[in-house]
């Protein structure tokens, strides 16, 4: 990925596994780099709606990005 990339863009790259009207998360099975960090991340959270609430079952660092859109992208990754 070079850095002309969107976060719409690296979708297409990812294994989806959720989809609802409040968000979509899609698994990084290829240890794409995060686009903030630069760092492999683990799932990528698109959030749908204003507001959308999280539940994370885990301890995780976060990235975020917006798309062209203004919709949030939620980068995980794992401690």
């Amino acid at each position: 990925m070079d850095e002309m990339d969107t976060p719409q863009e690296l979708v297409s790259y990812l294994t989806p596994r959720e989809n609802n009207e409040m968000m979509s998360t899609y698994q990084n099975t290829t240890a794409i780099a995060c686009p903030a960090c630069s760092e492999p991340f683990d799932y990528l959270i698109v959030c749908k709606q204003d507001p959308t609430s999280l539940s994370l079952s885990e301890v995780m660092d976060l990235c975020v990005s917006t798309g062209d859109n203004g919709n949030p992208f939620l980068f995980t990754h794992r401690e």
